[in-house]
């Protein structure tokens, strides 16, 4: 088995190129389709039209249901009721490449859930040029949220560990190669690529300097909620190195100072987390985890929207303790905002892996294998795995969106006498449970589990 420290899909960076899509995406996309028997369909929020949850077409508009298909019995929510209901938020970012796959991605998390899962669109204004960004959150009709994130930690590579800015990325957005940003200026950028949740620039936070880098910050946030437009909403948008949560002084002066801010009711909270962690692995810090959890306490104790992107499966824990959205992408950078290292050159074959939801975890192909050929085995119904097992050859790309749909999907497994918190708190010990009863090792063994259940 290949060496699975670095893989290629964590070798890509926010600021690199979108690539040309892939000439199979289109038959994968027929594929997929045709392992679905029923078309159902919801209307979206303000009346104009439904979105395809199932079958050919899922993701996209129509603007009259035609006869004869199922009418979802839930609309796709809008923006304010997204951020408020106290429902979860799946953000999906934009990924490099096989980024028209993503609208049926956000479809089929929306039909699993039974609505019970809002989605949000969210990119990167460094990725690439007004008109690519507009057109792919234009074709997420079934996101209830769009973001534009300006990325401003970019202008801090000595508080967070980043790659060089490309000349491509500062070509795009210049103000990349600026000392200070321009706020009103910021959030017009984001107006123009179609945002409907705009942000602050999202500087990261000098821990040497901590109460100079909050008020910079929050007086940024300021600055950008004096630039909105009616009917407009803006988040509060900071990047935190881990120490910002895991110690105690730097929590406390963070979090009172959030308290003061009252005008921001939404938080966009980026943390950076350890080169070392595996691809598509979880953060087993406890210290780290606790402050998340204290973090996502005083949002929901505050009545605070806290959004947590590139989070992956650690954000959708913290819905248990009181955090709204959480994000993830078809690759290990939207799982997990790292500290960059230079690896490998990307010639390291990926590895054959799976996502085991009973485990709350990825595994090898062969231990999926294995696991899959029991009498007992759950066999996943999610719109990929039909056509992922069918195939004679793993295919990378179906195993990422059969993955990404259920970091989606899990957000969706509360009913009436389950809350979030109660259904969070028993899905992970039904996974350490089945864990220990699976003879995993090395990186099958999904060592996170024990620190959440210490957590709840």
């Amino acid at each position: 088995m290949p060496n699975d420290n670095t893989d290629d899909s964590d070798l890509v960076e926010w600021d690199d190129e979108p690539a040309a899509q892939d000439d199979d995406d289109s038959a994968l996309e027929t594929e997929v389709a045709g392992f679905t028997t029923t078309t159902e369909v919801a209307e979206l929020a303000d009346g104009t039209g439904h979105v395809i949850l199932s079958g050919p077409g899922a993701g996209t508009t129509v603007a009259q249901a035609p006869d004869g298909l199922t009418r979802a019995e839930f609309p796709i929510r809008g923006r304010d009721a997204a951020l408020t209901s106290g429902s979860p938020l799946f953000l999906v970012h934009f990924p490099h490449q096989k980024r028209d796959l993503m609208p049926r991605l956000l479809a089929s998390v929306v039909a699993a859930t039974r609505g019970k899962v809002s989605t949000a669109a969210a990119v990167a204004l460094p990725r690439g040029t007004d008109t690519a960004l507009t057109g792919w959150m234009d074709s997420c009709p079934a996101a209830s949220v769009r973001i534009a994130d300006p990325l401003g930690y970019m202008l801090d590579p000595t508080i967070v560990r980043i790659p060089e800015t490309s000349d491509r990325a500062l070509g795009w957005r210049p103000y990349l190669g600026e000392d200070t940003i321009d706020a009103a200026a910021l959030v017009d950028m984001q107006r123009q690529v179609g945002a409907n949740l705009l942000l602050s620039s999202g500087r990261a936070l000098d821990s040497a300097e901590p109460q100079e880098a909050l008020n910079g910050a929050f007086s940024e946030g300021d600055d950008a909620l004096a630039a909105l437009e009616a009917d407009e909403r803006l988040a509060l948008n900071l990047t935190l190195t881990a120490s910002w949560l895991s110690n105690a002084t730097l929590r406390d002066k963070l979090f009172s100072q959030l308290l003061d801010q009252e005008q921001f009711d939404t938080w966009h909270i980026r943390v950076q987390w350890q080169s070392s962690l595996r691809s598509f692995h979880q953060p087993t810090d406890i210290a780290l985890l606790a402050g998340y959890k204290r973090l996502a306490q005083l949002a929901k104790d505050e009545g605070r929207t806290l959004l947590l992107p590139q989070t992956g499966l650690t954000g959708w824990l913290q819905l248990a303790f009181g955090a709204t959205g959480y994000g993830a992408g078809l690759f290990g950078s939207g799982h997990a905002f790292k500290e960059h290292s230079r690896g490998g050159n990307g010639a390291i074959p990926e590895v054959e892996r799976y996502f085991e939801p009973t485990l709350l975890h990825i595994v090898e192909r062969a231990v999926h294998d294995a696991m899959r050929a029991r009498p007992d085995y759950v066999r996943c119904d999610c719109p990929y795995c039909p056509a992922l097992h069918a195939r004679p050859d793993w295919d990378h790309t179906l195993a990422h969106l059969h993955m990404l749909h259920w970091v989606g999907r899990l957000g969706g497994i509360t009913s009436p006498s389950r809350p979030i918190e109660r259904a969070i708190r028993q899905s992970v010990r039904d996974a350490v449970r089945t864990a220990d009863g699976e003879p995993l090792a090395g990186v099958n063994v999904p060592r996170h589990l024990p620190v959440w259940d210490q957590l709840l």
